[in-house]
């Protein structure tokens, strides 16, 4: 097991079925200099393709979405092609210790609580919790490659 280094901007995969979670979660992580997003999927289905085709450094991964939920993708990744990835959930989803235990069992190694709109300026402390837990994640975690 080795640390992921990414040589360059982190490489990160949006998983959201909500287009205006996604093009918020775009907004932050572009106004990153370090951070770079190389794809967007909408339920866990494309995940899992474009994890596997694209080899991201990490990938954000929402919980509840169509066709196939976060943590059973999280589960084929982590089988077929380890990555970090960091769970972003509905703020009442993260309060229930149920999903932040299935997360972790299924390979997300944390996770961070959404919040209740885009648009509050209380989003604010979301934003910078996202965006250190990405750093953090994709320079030093500890993920085993088949």
């Amino acid at each position: 097991m080795t640390p992921n280094k990414p040589e360059g901007p982190i490489r990160i995969l949006v998983v959201d079925d909500s287009p205006t979670v996604q093009e918020r979660i775009a907004e932050v992580l572009c106004a990153e200099p370090d951070m770079e997003i190389i794809g967007q999927a909408k339920d866990g289905v494309e995940a899992v393709r474009m994890a596997a085709s694209l080899a991201p450094d990490l990938i954000v991964m929402d919980v509840v979405m169509p066709d196939m939920d976060g943590i059973t993708a999280t589960r084929k990744i982590m089988a077929a092609h380890p990555t970090p990835i960091l769970i972003n959930t509905a703020h009442s989803e993260y309060q229930s210790a149920n999903v932040v235990f299935e997360a972790m069992a299924a390979g997300a190694l944390d996770v961070v609580a959404k919040p209740l709109a885009m648009d509050d300026p209380a989003s604010e402390a979301w934003e910078q919790e996202l965006t250190h837990k990405i750093r953090t994640l994709a320079r030093h975690a500890k993920i085993p490659k088949h």
